[in-house]
């Protein structure tokens, strides 16, 4: 199979993505959940939107560190294979990726990947500090704890160091040109919120 899209390069951790053809953010996350089970350790999962194909959809990706348990990556193959799904698993070393499944899934799991190695696109679902995203912060306390780079504010309004963002305990912060970026919103009482809010997900709330 032949596939268009920006070399990965060497890559430095393990990234292992699936195309399970989701239909929206909840299908996306269940799924995501499902494959990463009670996995612990560093671990940074995404949702990816495919927009090419006979329909938008999403994708998902998980990166791991070079040495991590492989019980993961073995999950995937063979959740994969099950589900006629398409995979794309990449290593460090290794020359090229191994892919798996229906040629238009491949294409959107491989895509995944290659926008988790280049950290230029994703809605990040778990990652390094988004358990300290709780509760009031300022927007420096989000970038120095949270694993946030930008705060960025819809309508162009200011965020300044102190400026308070209520988290609501539930973010999900996107990737842009490398950087984590955290979308927020104004709200009542003169504090920011996120754009993306929980009640927008139509499950997942025992995840």
């Amino acid at each position: 199979m032949v596939l268009h899209e920006p070399d990965l390069g060497p890559a430095e951790q393990v990234i292992i993505a699936v195309d399970a053809d989701s239909r929206d953010t909840v299908e996306a996350e269940h799924l995501l959940h499902e494959l990463l089970g009670s996995m612990a350790g560093s671990v940074v999962a995404c949702t990816h939107v495919v927009a090419a194909g006979d329909r938008p959809h999403l994708a998902i990706s998980v990166t791991v560190p070079p040495d991590s348990p492989d019980g993961l990556a073995a999950r995937v193959r063979a959740w994969s294979v099950e589900r006629s799904a398409g995979a794309a698993i990449t290593r460090p070393g290794a020359s090229e990726p191994e892919l798996s499944g229906p040629s238009r899934l491949v294409r959107g799991a491989y895509a995944a990947a290659v926008e988790s190695a280049l950290g230029t696109s994703g809605r990040l679902v778990r990652f390094p500090g988004a358990e300290h995203a709780t509760g009031v912060l300022t927007a420096a306390e989000l970038r120095d704890r949270c694993g946030i780079d930008q705060v960025e504010a819809l309508g162009g309004l200011p965020v300044e160091d102190d400026t308070l963002i209520d988290t609501l305990d539930f973010i999900r912060p996107i990737r842009r040109d490398g950087q984590v970026v955290l979308l927020v919103q104004p709200a009542a009482g003169g504090v920011l919120i996120p754009f993306e809010v929980e009640h927008q997900q139509k499950c997942c709330a025992d995840h």
